[in-house]
């Protein structure tokens, strides 16, 4: 007999910061070896991922209830199956904190940048100092999502493979835009004065050299520009020599002064347009996150309606330290 599968579990799960999925293995494990609980509820209900269609979700209103965790689901695996030549979440996060409010006060430190001079350090002399403390102003968390118009009618006879692909496109877009979000973070600040001022020169190997080097607080773990710079860059006869670099080989991009680079995959503004980054991820951003967000508007899609139903996450970005991220601004020389 299958186990009992209740609408109210979505609740559970959100006040216990997991996933449908998780909290179904802790309360209604798998009793079949190879199936997750979540793929076993499905077996028991004799729900076929790979034949079936979405009418098939429909016959019970149990039935109903699996449908959002499988387009969570799926979405959750487009949203970590960027391209590896993308800029990912992963490379600009240095750690992830869930809240249970819209609003994060954010902690900031200060170092002292008093000069000391070691040939006059006398005993009682003052340390040079770390200042820890709230920043003046909070961050309000923000739903980054993208709307699906669409109707039961049409939805109703789609396979569910062809589905499953859809929700993975989905779910790349939508991590697409959460990149975004922290490269704006990075360029205007959270709120907290903490903008950056980009470097501006032509980028030629002798002022990328001179920029790079002037992050000598920090370890850039990352470099990542869109399109067009990184033609620019990449084809610099420094960063073009083959028995440096294989991307005529394998595509795996020129690893300048050995830092990884991405692409910035964004067309839709000019946020990063003729910019070049370099983060170290291990001290650049805090993401927050609300505790149990779903993706999908639950009880919208266990009644049927799809129209305008919208996929998302509700996130925001602290700045841990400014000077973690530097930016350089390609300005061409004229004549």
């Amino acid at each position: 007999m299958a186990v009992k599968i209740a609408k109210e579990m979505y609740q559970a799960a959100r006040q216990a910061g997991l996933t449908f999925s998780e909290l179904l293995s802790r309360e209604r494990p798998s009793t079949m070896e190879g199936l997750d609980a979540f793929e076993f509820a499905l077996f028991e209900r004799d729900i076929n991922l790979r034949r079936d269609t979405v009418e098939k979700f429909y016959r019970t209103q149990e039935d109903s209830i699996l449908f959002p965790e499988f387009i969570n689901r799926n979405v959750r695996i487009g949203m970590v199956g960027l391209g590896k030549r993308d800029l990912m979440l992963s490379d600009l996060i240095a750690t992830e904190t869930p809240i249970d409010s819209g609003v994060y006060e954010t902690i900031k430190a200060e170092f002292s940048t008093k000069q000391i001079d070691f040939k006059k350090v006398a005993e009682g002399a003052p340390f040079p100092t770390v200042t820890i403390s709230s920043g003046k102003n909070s961050i309000r968390l923000a739903k980054i999502g993208v709307a699906v118009d669409a109707t039961y009618e049409v939805l109703r006879r789609m396979k569910l493979p062809l589905l499953s692909i859809h929700m993975q496109l989905i779910g790349k877009r939508l991590a697409k835009r959460m990149v975004a979000y922290a490269v704006y973070v990075l360029v205007n600040g959270d709120g907290n004065n903490n903008a950056l001022a980009p470097a501006q020169e032509a980028a030629d190997y002798d002022a990328l050299l001179a920029w790079m080097l002037d992050m000598d607080q920090w370890e850039p773990t990352v470099w990542f520009a869109k399109k067009e710079l990184l033609v620019t860059i990449l084809t610099l006869e420094e960063f073009k020599d083959t028995r440096l670099f294989d991307t005529a080989k394998t595509g795996a991009l020129a690893t300048p002064f050995g830092f990884d680079m991405k692409k910035f995959n964004w067309e839709e503004s000019t946020l990063g347009d003729g910019q070049l980054f370099q983060v170290d991820k291990s001290a650049a951003l805090e993401l927050v996150k609300e505790i149990g967000a779903e993706l999908i508007e639950t009880d919208k899609v266990i009644d049927r309606q799809f129209e305008k139903t919208v996929i998302s996450n509700i996130i925001g970005f602290s700045k841990i330290f400014t000077e973690a991220a530097a930016i350089f601004e390609h300005t061409p020389a004229q004549g």
